[in-house]
């Protein structure tokens, strides 16, 4: 049996305060918990700024939105901002009327 790649790789920077998460891949229901354990991980600093770069994200689903609006809901002080939106994932954000709850940078 080959191997297959993972759906959705993650690799984070930490700058003091500011962490930048690199999502490449499709984020949804299969793979949310790649997501959901990276942020896990930075959550445990004090970040005052969180950029998740998505310009390598080709595909997102309302599951895989998920750990993101978590995130949201634990870190309150910190600025969550989506970086690099395709314009079909920002269209899905728009559809779930999340487009509002994350600064947006298309």
């Amino acid at each position: 049996m080959a191997s297959r790649e993972p759906l959705l790789r993650v690799s984070v920077s930490l700058d003091g305060d500011n962490a930048v998460l690199r999502l490449d891949g499709e984020l949804d229901v299969a793979s949310h918990s790649v997501l959901a354990d990276a942020l896990l991980e930075i959550e445990q600093q004090t970040l005052r700024h969180l950029v998740i770069d998505a310009e390598r994200l080709t595909f997102v689903d309302a599951a895989g939105l998920h750990p993101l609006l978590s995130a949201k809901a634990r870190m309150p002080a910190t600025r969550i901002e989506l970086r690099n939106v395709r314009p079909q994932i920002l269209r899905v954000l728009r559809l779930l009327d999340l487009a509002d709850a994350f600064d947006v940078d298309p």
